[in-house]
């Protein structure tokens, strides 16, 4: 039958083992108490911002040929996410400002309230804010770097487009232009007239003298129109990707980091925190000291145990010898 632990063997076992587990736990929380006393205080300075790309529809941007260049861009989530990306890998922009200076940054970023929190933590109070504005100028320049190359890109393929525009309507317009040379003059009555009017036919045409001819001389002066136009949206163009200043100007008043709470002036370091960590010091030491206890009773039973069983006896001379008969 085993042997049953009533809660009376339990205290026991900790009354006659007191004194060395409060001893234990007050000596570890002193030490941590001590030992955390004397490291280095950390301030921490945090600052919530947000990239925002301004939409095209309805600002003056959006009635130039630049329109094209910003119509498609990478949106605030997706910036507000490279750039926290930035600092969990240590990225150029953040290396840039950080250097080699003690400083400990973080970040998290919610995608569905596009907010991006900084947090840093220092040795000094006015360098750890000075720090965290700087990332938040590193997180601006990120944002206009990243319109900026998406902008160039744009630039590129609808230069592209408008050129192959171009030549398709030329093209479109020598055709218009060798279809007059072949067709033939012919007079309509108004009795023709009235029916292509009938059939659809735009009045201003059916009611010419020469209907066939008074088309294409319409759809030859609308593609010269459209050609005149994309010759002066390539040259717009042209002009804008050889003025990167321009474009980066542009750039920048698209997109902006609106910052909702700027990094504060740490006045109470937040670590290390000493009376916290001796708390919790002395939980932990208490909770081995109790375990250590009932595993040191137990060894010391087992060993009571196996002295006080008694050895067996030894057989004697005469309980095995055989009698010998004289």
């Amino acid at each position: 039958m085993e042997d049953e632990v009533s809660l009376r063997d339990l205290y026991l076992i900790l009354k006659r083992s007191s004194k060395w587990i409060v001893g234990f736990t007050v000596a570890v929380a002193v030490l941590v108490y001590l030992v955390s006393s004397l490291l280095p205080p950390k301030y921490e300075s945090e600052a919530v911002a947000q990239a925002l790309v301004l939409q095209q529809n309805g600002n003056a941007l959006s009635l130039s040929t630049a329109a094209p260049v910003f119509r498609t861009l990478p949106d605030g989530v997706a910036l507000g996410a490279g750039f926290n990306k930035q600092i969990e890998t240590g990225g150029p922009y953040v290396t840039q400002v950080l250097g080699d200076a003690p400083i400990e940054v973080s970040a998290r970023f919610d995608d569905k309230k596009n907010l991006l929190t900084l947090t840093v933590r220092g040795s000094d109070p006015a360098e750890t804010k000075q720090f965290a504005e700087a990332l938040l100028a590193a997180f601006d320049d990120y944002v206009k770097d990243r319109i900026f190359q998406s902008a160039g890109a744009n630039l590129a393929g609808a230069l592209a487009q408008s050129r192959l525009d171009f030549d398709s309507v030329r093209s479109q317009i020598r055709e218009l232009e060798a279809s007059l040379e072949r067709l033939p003059e012919t007079n309509v009555t108004g009795a023709d007239a009235a029916t292509l009017e009938a059939e659809g036919v735009a009045p201003n045409v059916a009611r010419s003298s020469d209907p066939g001819r008074a088309y294409l001389g319409l759809e030859l002066a609308k593609q010269q129109a459209r050609l005149a136009n994309l010759n002066a949206e390539i040259a717009s163009l042209e002009a804008l990707a050889a003025d990167p200043a321009q474009l980066r100007h542009l750039s920048e008043q698209v997109a902006q980091v609106n910052v909702l709470s700027p990094p504060p002036l740490p006045d109470q370091p937040v670590a290390p925190r000493p009376l916290f960590n001796a708390v919790l010091a002395a939980l932990l030491a208490l909770m081995l000291a109790v375990f250590w206890a009932f595993v040191r009773e137990a060894i010391a039973a087992e060993e009571e145990a196996a002295n006080a069983t008694p050895a067996p006896a030894l057989p004697t001379a005469h309980d095995g010898a055989a009698t010998t008969p004289k």
